[in-house]
């Protein structure tokens, strides 16, 4: 009884995780000893934005994708690469490229052993992002460029529209 208790717990605090943010101000990112720590935040921060509907103005949004930006920028263990996408997803759509790196960060911190294939950290970020375009309950337009890219992925020829 005692570990199914443990287990419900362990699952209802990673659900509420996914629902909350880390507080930025307790973060700090000045050297690059201080990145690795920050991952489990960035992780954090990413699920979180992934999971939550689209609202431009909420300013929890903007200060995670400002976060999530300055570790992408700083930390010395993952090399980021999204200016050739930003034309791929809608060049100046700066709401989805914000998502889009969150992706990114996303699935190089779950996936650290395919973290230096750029190709696929790339082809599943886009996954992440269409994915949650497609649910109507986040509330936030495709652009026609990411539109083509989902009609794409649907027809198993994403990886040849990147």
């Amino acid at each position: 009884m005692k570990q199914f208790c443990l287990i419900i717990f362990s699952f209802c605090g990673s659900c509420l995780s996914a629902q909350t943010l880390p507080d930025f101000d307790q973060i700090k990112m000045e050297k690059t000893s201080d990145y690795k720590p920050a991952e489990p935040f960035v992780l954090q921060t990413s699920n979180y934005l992934l999971s939550i509907p689209f609202k431009k103005e909420n300013k929890d949004r903007l200060n995670a994708l400002r976060f999530i930006s300055k570790w992408m920028n700083g930390t010395p263990d993952f090399s980021f690469s999204f200016t050739d996408m930003a034309e791929k997803i809608g060049k100046e759509n700066y709401d989805l490229i914000g998502l889009y790196m969150a992706a990114m960060a996303k699935y190089t911190l779950e996936n650290k052993a395919a973290a230096k294939d750029t190709k696929q950290v790339k082809l599943n970020a886009l996954i992440l992002l269409i994915n949650y375009c497609e649910n109507k309950d986040n509330d936030i337009r495709m652009s026609k460029q990411l539109k083509k890219l989902s009609e794409a992925r649907s027809k198993g020829e994403l990886e040849k529209s990147m």
